[in-house]
């Protein structure tokens, strides 16, 4: 009390305004004390652990180097993926000196816009990416400009050597190396790797000043595909021209090898290249093998005719009416394109009746016919290595009406992708035994151990003997003539090979009805026929102008890719596979003359030195025996009746030449049918739409 009592005595004569402005400014200074003491208190005791956080990231950041994405290799090893270092420019805006020279400059030398590069280096952060994977003479120009905050560093760039090869079914990795379609998105954990982190002290203005503990990056994982890196890009050439020639939409064409299910190519149209696909979503581009599903059309009657020949509901030589070409069920007329009326089972592929093939599914029924379809792999994925693979659709087959039935058999009323037509085509060439379909061989990590493989699985999925059955029965879809195959004017140089054609009216998607005039061309086959090696299918998507149908349109790309692919992998060729000459008349008539010529050529002069040796031994005396009996005689064959590749092959077996008039079948000939001399050159004279006569026996001479 003394002490305020002294306090309050020695105020008692100050004026009272002095008073209150004591009083004031003590009380003040009090709060203010208080204050930073409860100020203090909040930043080393009550948030001290968050500002600690907040000094650490602003003196202390944490370096990520991304590690090199692994490379994806072709069956052979050539590289398909591959990442090699690339040069990007950044800037540290806090470094930078003069904000508007260094936009223009940057803007000028890179070709960006100067205002947002101005308002990009206007930040308060210490880092912006000005430009990523820049061009080796943009870096220069950048080091040469020496512009105070701006610094290039390198980090990996993904790399597509075989540019719009496969494109598609490779996918994209985007700027930051992070996979976004096909293998790169399917694979890009194991292709990824191990970013390299540490952390690092960084000055007042943002640089780097002090790091230790760096730790080494992991590089990603290759990925070894069972694709061929040759036959991906032949097959992606046949498919390209085949679309752009016949002004189609799209196209999608898959080669399995019908032994282990390995896709040895696989190429979708529209493509687009890996390096620049900024364009790819705007083309449509994408992996159609995989994604988009059809009503195949035709080519649906090779599983029709397999699961009846498997359920032992027909036999290859049946035959069947086809009612001349037009079978009506309910309200619903079906019709051939041939008007035949009768074909055996094997005909009704051959000449793709729709008739014969109702029919078929008819005998067999809806329930077999379902499981058939199910065992085949219809409305199922395959389970190949790619994203957004689709399943198809087929309804279960109880449900099926009548009508159902009759579409189903010719590929209406289901949808499927071309790789599951393709599996189980396969299937067909390996003696009934699916294989699961793969891309991909192998993943090997950076040690060289082997991290992941796939899980296949083969089953049976046709009695081998209906395999069998098969394949001569897809043969004659080549057979050429006037009652020839769908695919009778397609030549597979080198090789015969064995298939079913395809031409399917597509679904409006506005009306929901079948459109008149657009349509899905497609073709699926096995090759070598005799000891299949390959299974090929090709669809076109509404290809332009006449020739649409799958014979004019999708199987020249199947007879390309099949020659091209089996003489790449060494098959040995077919002597007896057909030829153009065998289905082009003039050409034909015009290299049998050719040959006909030298060889009465080669004859000619044979005799001449035979001449020219007599004159030069005449001083020797040699008994000769007449000509007559020096020259052996040969019999002339009836050519009457023969196609001229036909009549070649009589001529070269009998030791004769023959002399091509005309085109078509033979008509007549000169000399008539006996004995000749060897050599002797036969006039025979071909007429178009001749049928052949019966054979007639060489005449003897009497």
């Amino acid at each position: 009390m003394a002490t305020s009592d002294g306090a309050t005595r020695g105020m008692q004569g100050l004026p009272r305004a002095v008073k209150w402005r004591a009083w004031i400014a003590t009380a003040l200074v009090t709060l203010l004390l208080a204050g930073v003491g409860y100020r203090a208190w909040g930043l080393q005791v009550e948030d001290a652990e968050t500002f600690r956080e907040r000094a650490l990231r602003q003196h202390v950041h944490t370096v990520e180097i991304p590690a090199p994405r692994g490379a994806i290799l072709d069956a052979r090893g050539r590289p398909l993926a591959v990442t090699a270092d690339a040069e990007s420019i950044y800037v540290n805006p806090g470094a930078v000196v003069d904000v508007v020279t260094t936009a223009d400059r940057l803007a000028s030398l890179l070709d960006l816009d100067p205002a947002a590069m101005e308002a990009r280096l206007s930040s308060r952060r210490h880092f912006a990416w000005i430009a990523r994977h820049v061009t080796p003479a943009q870096a220069a120009a950048i080091r040469a400009a020496k512009l105070p905050g701006v610094e290039i560093t390198t980090e990996p760039r993904r790399w597509y050597p075989g540019r719009t090869s496969g494109g598609p079914l490779l996918g994209f990795a985007g700027i930051d190396g992070d996979g976004l379609d096909g293998l790169e998105l399917r694979f890009d954990k194991l292709l990824r790797g191990q970013r390299a982190r540490f952390d690092a002290l960084r000055d007042a203005r943002g640089k780097t000043a002090l790091a230790d503990g760096v730790v080494d990056a992991v590089p990603g994982a290759t990925v070894h595909l069972t694709i061929d890196r040759a036959i991906q890009d032949l097959t992606d050439a046949a498919l390209g021209e085949a679309v752009t020639s016949h002004g189609a939409k799209a196209g999608v064409a898959v080669v399995l090898d019908v032994h282990t299910g390995a896709v040895l190519a696989m190429s979708s149209w529209p493509t687009y290249d890996p390096n620049e696909p900024a364009d790819a979503v705007a083309a449509g581009a994408r992996n159609r093998a995989v994604t988009d599903v059809f009503e195949i059309g035709s080519v649906m009657k090779i599983f029709t005719v397999s699961a009846a020949l498997d359920a032992g509901v027909t036999r290859p030589d049946e035959m069947w009416d086809v009612e001349n070409g037009s079978y009506r069920i309910g309200n619903h007329t079906f019709r051939d394109t041939h008007h035949d009326p009768e074909l055996t089972t094997a005909g009704i592929i051959k000449r793709s009746s729709n008739v014969g093939a109702i029919k078929i599914a008819q005998r067999l029924g809806r329930d077999r016919f379902y499981a058939a379809l199910t065992r085949f792999g219809f409305g199922h994925r395959t389970g190949i290595e790619l994203p957004h693979e689709e399943t198809g659709t087929v309804r279960d087959g109880s449900r099926w009406r009548d009508i159902e039935l009759a579409t189903i058999a010719f590929g209406h009323g289901l949808t499927v992708t071309p790789l599951q037509v393709a599996s189980a085509l396969a299937a067909l060439g390996d003696g009934g035994t699916w294989h699961t379909p793969h891309l991909v061989d192998r993943v090997v990590g950076a040690d060289g151990a082997t991290v992941w493989q796939p899980t296949l699985e083969s089953r049976r999925i046709y009695e081998p003997k209906t395999a069998a059955q098969m394949l001569p029965i897809l043969a004659g879809v080549f057979e050429h003539g006037k009652h020839g195959g769908t695919a009778g004017n397609v030549v597979v140089e080198g090789f015969r090979a064995g298939g079913k054609t395809g031409t399917a009216h597509k679904l409006d998607p506005v009306t929901k009805r079948y459109a008149e005039h657009t349509y899905l061309a497609s073709f699926a086959g096995l090759a070598p026929i005799d000891d299949p090696r390959i299974a090929v299918v090709v669809v076109i998507d509404e290809p332009q102008g006449k020739d649409y149908f799958g014979g004019k349109v999708s199987a020249p790309v199947f007879a390309t890719v099949v020659s091209q692919t089996l003489r790449y992998l060494g098959v040995p060729g077919d002597p007896s596979a057909p030829t153009a000459e065998d289905l082009d008349p003039a050409l034909a008539a015009a290299k049998a003359r050719a040959d006909a010529r030298a060889e009465a050529r080669a004859k000619a002069d044979a005799k001449a030195r035979a001449k020219a040796d007599d004159d030069d031994d005449v001083a020797e005396v040699v008994d000769l025996p007449p000509v007559s009996e020096a020259v052996d005689d040969v019999d002339i064959p009836d050519f009457r009746g023969a196609s001229i590749a036909r009549a070649l092959d009589l001529a070269r077996t009998s030791g004769l030449v023959i002399d091509v008039d005309g085109s078509g079948r033979a008509v007549a000939q000169e000399p008539a049918p006996g004995r000749a001399p060897a050599g002797t050159v036969v006039r025979v004279t071909f007429a178009a739409g001749t049928a052949p006569p019966p054979p007639v026996s060489p005449e003897k001479p009497r």
